[in-house]
């Protein structure tokens, strides 16, 4: 499998996650307020190449920023923990994400599958979730 689809499938697992979060059962329309929903495909792009890269070499702490300066969508990504799981290799990922004006904070767990790509295993965690 080529990188690109490695990146798009991140993207949407990170996506998918965000609409997973608990607030989604009190609130329908929360998305609107995330900065999911004005984030550009380059945004998307970035952000996911960004993780992608956190998730295979950073180091448990380090922190890695991505940007994309045409629209000014930015954030942050941490990886928290590594573990294996079923022979996986396992990390958990804090991720801070700004466009439009909007923030959001929020924890997954990714594992790596056999074929390279990252798998998103949980929702947010709810203590590190914040939409503002």
């Amino acid at each position: 499998m080529s990188p690109k689809p490695l990146l798009r499938n991140s993207a949407l697992a990170i996506c998918v996650a965000c609409l997973a979060t608990p607030i989604f059962a009190a609130n329908v329309w929360f998305a609107h307020d995330m900065p999911m929903s004005e984030m550009t495909e380059a945004d998307i792009e970035i952000l996911s190449s960004a993780a992608d890269e956190a998730l295979e070499n950073a180091p448990d702490g380090d922190t890695r920023l991505w940007e994309n300066p045409e629209t000014g969508a930015g954030g942050a990504l941490t990886p928290l923990s590594t573990s294996e799981q079923d022979g996986m290799r396992c990390r958990r990922l804090q991720i801070a994400n700004e466009a439009g004006g909007k923030t959001a904070r929020s924890e997954f767990d990714f594992c790596r599958q056999a074929d390279g790509s990252w798998k998103v295993l949980s929702p947010p965690a709810a203590a590190g979730s914040t939409a503002q």
